[in-house]
């Protein structure tokens, strides 16, 4: 059976000076937050590594595993690729495997990263805020998109 997936971003706690910071975390079945609820980190810059991320296990091998960091922190989530369609993930700290999130689907998790970056791409808008990992962003996003 496979776990639900989602990225939350809380829109709110954005904060801008030379990099856009604001609280973002995975969460499996609705309650599990990983790295914690209210994790702050620069969205900007782990959004465009993790589309970079997501769009490579669309097209990976089975086995492969590719990381979603985290800036702030040695900690990250590994998605290893066990089928087609499904990714187990193991949120990591200093290197080693600390917690078996679950596995989840390839697709679901592709949403839920599109999602919370056009979530962060609106905010970004309203509040008029530019910078160049925006930029990325909205290129990253649309690549992953296309898959």
């Amino acid at each position: 059976m496979l776990n639900h997936i989602s990225i939350e971003l809380d829109v709110h706690s954005l904060t801008y000076s030379n990099q856009i910071v604001g609280n973002i975390a995975f969460v499996i079945d609705f309650h599990d937050y990983f790295p914690g609820q209210g994790w702050s980190d620069f969205v900007a810059i782990v959004l465009n590594w993790w589309a970079d991320n997501a769009r490579a296990l669309v097209f990976a091998p089975l086995r492969e595993t590719y990381s979603f960091q985290f800036m702030d922190g040695p900690i990250r989530i590994a998605a290893k690729k066990m089928t087609a369609t499904d990714v187990e993930l193991t949120f990591v700290e200093d290197g080693h495997a600390k917690t078996p999130m679950g596995t989840v689907s390839l697709e679901e998790l592709k949403h839920s990263l599109i999602k919370a970056s056009h979530q962060f791409i609106n905010a970004v808008n309203r509040n008029g805020w530019q910078n160049e990992e925006v930029e990325q962003l909205r290129h990253a996003v649309k690549a992953l998109q296309a898959y």
